[in-house]
Formats: structure tokens, sequence, C-alpha cells
């Protein structure tokens, strides 16, 4: 029997299409599904593999629909053509138990593996070339910095520590507040100083 298998993350539309290509490509029962995220729990793959038997296929458009990456691809692939099954990526091709053990379908994973680690290279590359043209024309990245009022009681805590008097967790509970806080405010408070910025 041929089981189509159709995933999307979010659109019901593109989900209906799929199912429709699925069932036009000669599959007699489809399971839809939408799921976001790579480790999203897939309720229905995992009901269709329950189902799936040795003779049966497994039909689906295309590779990431029942995997999150290549090399997971390839095992998803292995694991079901080992219990007799056959996995037909419609964008990709057919597999079986025989054409897994052929050296030539290895190749095939390790070259597709090859092209999408090139495409993040090169996706990388160009992300950080515009960051460095957009850096050279002026334009800032990251986080604005919060600029903090250090006055009152932090103030005061800031000050007895740093004269000995008292340790960074009593000068926590003297401000008002968390020791981690309390320690960002410390370093603020010792950068303003050094910058003689400090009002």
């Amino acid at each position: 029997m041929i089981y189509g298998y159709a995933r999307v993350n979010t659109n019901e539309q593109e989900l209906d299409a799929q199912a429709t290509t699925l069932k036009e490509a000669g599959a007699a029962k489809v399971y839809k599904e939408i799921t976001s995220g790579a480790h999203a729990e897939k309720k229905e793959f995992n009901q269709l593999l329950e189902e799936l038997r040795s003779g049966d296929m497994l039909l689906v458009t295309k590779p990431e629909s029942i995997a999150k990456s290549l090399s997971h691809l390839e095992q998803v692939v292995t694991e079901l053509t080992a219990k007799g099954m056959t996995v037909n990526i419609l964008n990709l091709g057919l597999f079986t138990a025989a054409s897994m053990e052929n050296p030539m379908t290895k190749l095939l994973f390790h070259v597709l593996e090859t092209f999408v680690e090139f495409e993040r290279s090169m996706a990388i590359e160009r992300t950080q070339e515009g960051r460095k043209n957009a850096r050279e024309k002026g334009v800032k990245f990251g986080r604005k910095s919060k600029k903090y009022k250090i006055e009152g009681p932090l103030l005061e805590a800031i000050q007895q520590v740093e004269e000995g008097k008292l340790s960074q967790p009593e000068g926590a509970e003297l401000a008002g507040c968390s020791v981690a806080t309390f320690k960002r405010r410390l370093k603020e408070y010792r950068e303003q100083i050094e910058n003689n910025s400090f009002r």
C-alpha cells in the first residue's frame, strides 16, 4: 500500500496542495500534519510509521517533510528500507533497501550534504559582508545598552562595598536587589568612575 505524508509549518493551503500531489502520485491514504520547529512532535507521522509494513511505500513531496537535515533523512530512509519498505521522495527519487546499499546512493547523500553546507557557508559569508558594509556606513548592530542611574540606596550600598564595609551580597540586600543585578550595577559604577563620567 502507498501511504502519503504531507507536512508544513503553518500554511494550510500548502498542506492541501501537498496532499493533492501525493494522491495524484498514487497515495491511497495521506497523513497530513501542521507542525512548527525541527523538534516538534509529529503525531501523524509517528502514527504512520506504526501502520507501515514491509512492502508498503512511503510517499512524500520533499525531504524536509520527514527529516530535519540530510543526515537525518539518510537515517530515516535507511531505517525504513531496512524493514522492507520503499521511500519515494518526489523531488529526489525512489529508495529501497538495495539502493541504500548502493555506493552511488551514499554518494548522493554526501554530495547533497556538501551542497547544503556550501549554501549555508555562502549565506553566512553574505551576511557578514553585508554587516561589514553596513558598519562602514555607520550602522550599529546589537542591543542598545541601557544606562542605569546609580543613586539612592544602590549608590550607598556600592560605595560601602567599595570601601570594604560590606560584602557584595550584603550590598545587594541593602540596595534591595539580587546579587547578580548588584554585581552588574557595581561593574557599571566602576566603569563610570574609570571613565570619569559618574555624576
